[in-house]
């Protein structure tokens, strides 16, 4: 599989939805994950900002179930080491877009990754063994890779994603940070980890 070219088609795919259908089906990816129960005893959970057609995980931090949760999202720490850094997410406060056209919170209370329960990924694609292409930056697995080394981690990394972003054998490269959830308008999917 050419990675680079299945981004750009996967990407293309997600943004031809139109946002009625995108705004529908982020809806119910929302009430799979609630209604799952995987993030109930969540009290920090780390999500994003919708762009480029994403998932839009609003409706998850907007849930009555989460009222009692603090949310964050990402900012990029240092773009040389590609790491992020997470920021209480407060639909009031102010943002400024980074150097990705991403909006990024200005002066947000930060929390350390290691006190977040569970991540929010978004997804340009994923398959069934919780193989995942994201924009190909790396932030996300670079900033998460001490996941892999901790044998009782408890942080629960879950992809949100629309089902036409669902591609067979994602090659797993070594650095890649595979995901143990995924959710999608039509299914909450369980990754077998191996």
């Amino acid at each position: 599989m050419n990675i680079e070219k299945t981004r750009k088609e996967l990407r293309l795919r997600r943004k031809q939805l139109t946002s009625d259908d995108r705004e529908s089906a982020s809806l119910k990816i929302a009430k799979i994950l609630v209604s799952s129960g995987i993030l109930s005893d969540s009290k920090n959970i780390a999500t994003y900002l919708q762009n480029d057609g994403e998932v839009d995980p609003i409706y998850i931090s907007k849930d009555y179930v989460f009222k009692s949760c603090k949310f964050y999202i990402p900012i990029i720490n240092d773009q040389n080491k590609r790491t992020l850094k997470f920021g209480e997410y407060d639909q009031n406060q102010q943002f400024e877009k980074n150097k990705y056209g991403i909006n990024e919170p200005i002066n947000p209370s930060l929390v350390s990754i290691d006190l977040l329960d569970a991540v929010l990924f978004p997804l340009v694609g994923f398959d069934r063994n919780g193989n995942r292409i994201g924009m190909g930056g790396g932030f996300y697995d670079k900033t998460f890779e001490f996941v892999a080394t901790k044998k009782k981690n408890k942080l629960k990394l879950i992809g949100l994603g629309f089902s036409i972003q669902e591609t067979s054998n994602i090659p797993n490269r070594a650095w890649d940070l595979p995901l143990q959830y995924i959710v999608t308008e039509k299914e909450f999917i369980c990754v077998e980890q191996k």
